[in-house]
């Protein structure tokens, strides 16, 4: 999915046309209703299943979609097609043969580039195995600007799993190489320019030397490259495994390392960054008799710098009486002290009023609330909502005033 400037949405994906069955489909709805204003499907005359994979909006509002179209011979070929924002209608399309004909997993990435060109990656096969498969395309009329294949120093499997530009126009691939029968993290620059290998980085590979898989990327401050995966650890199945490269180099910068609470298959999906710089990775983790369940991981950028401070306990107690008539009281109990506000809002998420907004210090404090706003307005019966918030988030509790 992509937005363009006026909140319009973009979707990208696979949809069946009666008669010609699964192919390519792209559609615009209205950012503001949801109405699909057109749909575009694309597929070869086999018949078969198709499917495009990313989509992303030119600085001429235009949007670029790339995806696999199955040949009917096994193989497929990967299309990047450029399409009118205002009707769908084809503006130009260029076609990589060498396509990997796997529709269960992403393997066709979209960025764009300074000045409007559209760079894209898929996932290709080889003479002996999967290859990466890479282009550049002109944004007036999509003529190749380069097109490049990169097969890995064993000639075995380079599959990628993910592709970005970093804010130099170069491109950022992660994914799993095979290193001699060991399975490594994969991260490769390519110049935006022509296309040719800035680096390769070493390929991170986990304690015991077996498979390890980096599934995205992101660029952190300094423009230090960043790539989650997964990858095996020394009985504890698979781990979540962030690793840090130097932007000019590819050289390792650090590993982060985590083991889900039941020592079992752990994997990092994806990965962003905050607006100050501190990286987020979500995932999955075992938990113990509850299978998978959804994990994210906060790091503080860049890693060794020292972790925040514990934070002071904080609690908000329950509101007493409660259900209440004329007024209720709760507790706000620090061993710290330090700067909160507590807000009473009602269940359509309107202010109703701020009971406490500053300096406490430690200990407990108790705030009563009378039932009305802050022009001193009695409220009607409800459920209202107490809401204290702080440094390090949000506490909430609810009381019922009757009349």
């Amino acid at each position: 999915m992509a937005c363009d400037a006026q909140n319009d949405v973009f979707i990208a994906g696979r949809g069946n046309k009666p008669g010609q069955g699964i192919q390519m489909l792209t559609m615009k709805l209205a950012g503001a209703t949801g109405q699909i204003l057109w749909s575009d499907f694309h597929g070869t005359t086999s018949g078969l299943d198709d499917v495009a994979w990313d989509v992303a909006v030119g600085p001429d509002g235009h949007p670029v979609v790339t995806g696999v179209s199955l040949d009917g011979s096994g193989g497929a070929v990967c299309v990047t097609r450029k399409l009118d924002a205002a009707d769908g209608s084809l503006l130009w399309q260029e076609v990589l043969t060498g396509g990997v004909a796997d529709l269960a997993s992403p393997d066709g990435w979209l960025a764009i580039l300074e000045g409007g060109d559209v760079a894209v990656c898929h996932k290709g096969y080889g003479a002996q195995s999967y290859d990466v498969l890479a282009a550049r395309y002109g944004s007036a009329d999509g003529a190749p600007v380069w097109t490049t294949i990169y097969d890995g120093p064993t000639h075995g499997g380079d599959n990628p799993r993910h592709m970005i530009a970093d804010a130099q126009g170069n491109l950022l691939v992660a994914g799993v190489q095979d290193a001699f029968w060991n399975y490594d993290f994969m991260v490769l620059k390519f110049s935006g320019a022509d296309g040719s290998i800035i680096w390769e980085a070493p390929g991170y590979d986990g304690p015991p030397g077996w498979y390890d898989v980096a599934n995205r990327l992101a660029v952190g401050p300094g423009g230090v490259v960043i790539a989650t995966g997964l990858s095996d650890g020394s009985g504890t199945g698979w781990d979540v495994a962030t690793v840090g490269y130097d932007p000019d180099t590819g050289d390792q910068l650090w590993v982060q390392r985590h083991d889900g609470p039941a020592g079992q298959s752990d994997e990092g999906r994806d990965l962003a960054l905050d607006p100050f710089g501190d990286l987020y990775v979500t995932g999955y983790a075992y938990g113990p008799g509850s299978g998978k369940d959804h994990l994210t991981l906060r790091y503080q950028l860049p890693l060794g710098s020292p972790a925040l401070p514990p934070a002071p306990r904080l609690e908000l107690t329950a509101p007493y009486p409660n259900p209440f008539n004329a007024a209720t009281t709760m507790g706000i109990d620090l061993d710290g002290g330090q700067t909160v506000r507590l807000d009473v809002f009602d269940l359509q998420g309107a202010h109703v009023q701020t009971l406490h907004s500053g300096f406490l210090p430690a200990g407990f404090h108790a705030i009563r609330w009378d039932g009305r706003d802050d022009r001193g307005a009695g409220q009607s019966s409800g459920i209202y909502l107490f809401v204290l918030s702080h440094a390090r988030g949000r506490n909430s509790e609810a009381a019922i005033l009757v009349k």
